[in-house]
């Protein structure tokens, strides 16, 4: 971890908990400032945050259930000897930063154990040309993605993109589980696409208020998106929002979500967006247990099971 690393992930708020929790001075403005001198009075408790927020941040959410997933790899011990193969690596490959060579098609840099299955983390990247008004720079641009795939009956697999890049990422696991240079095949059900009643539901569970709205148009043509202004915490409490926009139908909402972790104490709001079309969104930087925390309610109201945190 770096402190380029640490910002690109970790919400500004929590660190803030942090520095005023040690009555630390700092410039809380600066994200810099603050992780300096809060690594400087104790540096296992911003490994510790960081570790919470490395593959969360901003970050989308499209979980697909996987039907016909190969029976001989729903094993901890199959899949991982089937990654090993796959990658060409006998050695241990968990808990290990791999740094394969970059390409456009994505490789694996990381795998860890988690759950129910394993945490696997993949990088692409493409070179770009800039310039600093000195000469043309080349750079490479990279891009982290992150999937968990979930053993046992049945199988998930959990993909950390917006819908139609998620799909791209299930289409190459059909390449990553085959034993040939064949792809196998197998149906998926997006877990992730939810009906208004639900996201309805799944508002009201999570006491969030709707800050936009995004509507079909009259007739199926075009979209209306309405926002929520600095003083309105709910669009649906607004009389003019009840009268032109209740009962059209939604294709994105996006709501504020209260959140408190009893255990360190720390309390923010989340922004957090479902698109009808697939998965969810989350505008505002996140650790794993607010992302828990939002699964969670969302199966409650899927599946009638009662989330954690109730």
């Amino acid at each position: 971890m770096n402190r380029l690393q640490f910002k690109n992930v970790v919400a500004k708020d929590r660190l803030i908990h942090h520095v005023d929790a040690f009555g630390i001075q700092c410039n809380q403005r600066s994200m810099d400032d603050m992780y300096e001198k809060l690594s400087e009075a104790n540096s296992p408790l911003v490994k510790a945050i960081y570790k919470e927020y490395e593959f969360a941040g901003k970050t989308s959410l499209n979980i697909f259930e996987i039907l016909d997933f190969p029976s001989n790899l729903n094993s901890k011990k199959a899949f991982l000897n089937h990654v090993k193969k796959k990658l060409g690596i006998n050695t241990n490959i968990l808990n290990v930063h791999l740094k394969p060579t970059i390409t456009e098609y994505p490789k694996v840099n990381y795998i860890e154990e988690f759950e129910s299955g394993y945490r696997i983390q993949w990088v692409s990247g493409v070179y770009k040309e800039s310039t600093n008004g000195y000469g043309i720079i080349n750079r490479l641009d990279t891009k982290y993605i992150t999937t968990i795939v979930r053993l046992g009956s049945p199988v998930f697999i959990e993909i950390r993109a917006g819908y139609t890049f998620a799909r791209s990422y299930l289409k190459m696991f059909k390449s990553f589980l085959s034993e040939t240079e064949l792809p196998i095949e197998f149906q998926d059900i997006p877990l992730t696409k939810v009906t208004e009643v639900e996201a309805t539901l799944i508002a009201e569970k999570l006491k969030a208020g709707l800050l936009e709205g995004e509507h079909l148009g009259s007739n199926g043509i075009g979209r209306y998106a309405v926002s929520a202004d600095r003083d309105t915490s709910d669009l649906r409490k607004l009389p003019e929002y009840q009268s032109n926009f209740v009962g059209k139908q939604y294709l994105a909402q996006t709501l504020n979500v209260p959140y408190s972790d009893e255990e360190s104490g720390y309390v923010t709001s989340i922004k957090f967006k479902i698109n009808m079309n697939g998965g969810f969104e989350f505008k505002t930087k996140v650790n794993e247990k607010i992302i828990r925390r939002i699964f969670d309610v969302f199966a409650e109201v899927r599946y009638k099971k009662m989330a954690s945190g109730e």
